[in-house]
């Protein structure tokens, strides 16, 4: 079978060992993996539940109460019902089987998969490089406006800034206030 298994909206990705609905990872624990992947690449044969504890826990003592524990997990990720499985079914007291069509790819469709994966991953990392500049270029032009009125601000030796703009030469004597009216 080929490193990406195919089957209704999901898709097992053996070499990242994820589950995939869409371009959405679904969470599932690493045994839980193990256990689909099993089941995926077998597909239609019933598996007894020794089989399965054998090929994902060998050489360990495990009950099948964890067994059923990962099948629960499974049906919960992919959405399925026990009592209507469309993709698990339990054969009682027997085992289970993997019951929806499989569709192996090739190595031509998992370049390719790996191509789009890594132009999104390109084209997020150029847009969050592009996000950063403007930030960066906002920052700046607020520090150098701020910079610029406090500069404005400063006082001058020599020279008063009013409060309408203009200066006045401070020889000792105080701005005229634009307000104030004085005869002369």
């Amino acid at each position: 079978m080929g490193q990406v298994i195919s089957f209704g909206p999901y898709r097992l990705d053996q070499t990242a060992g994820r589950l995939l609905r869409g371009d959405t990872k679904v969470p599932i624990r690493l045994k839980t993996f193990a256990v689909l992947l099993y089941l995926a690449t077998h597909p239609g044969r019933l598996i007894a539940r020794e089989e399965l504890l054998d090929a994902v826990w060998p050489a360990t003592h495990v009950t099948p109460s964890v067994l059923a524990g990962c099948i629960r997990e499974i049906r919960r990720a992919l959405g399925d019902d026990a009592r209507c499985a469309r993709f698990v079914e339990t054969a009682h007291r027997r085992g289970y089987r993997f019951i929806a069509a499989v569709e192996p790819s090739s190595p031509l469709i998992d370049a390719a998969e790996r191509i789009l994966e890594l132009s999104r991953d390109t084209e997020l990392a150029a847009r969050a490089r592009r996000f950063a500049a403007a930030v960066t270029t906002f920052v700046e032009g607020r520090e150098r406006a701020r910079t610029a009125d406090a500069k404005a601000r400063h006082v001058v030796p020599g020279v008063v800034r009013t409060a309408c703009g203009a200066h006045a030469k401070s020889a000792g004597r105080r701005p005229r206030s634009p307000t104030a009216t004085h005869d002369r």
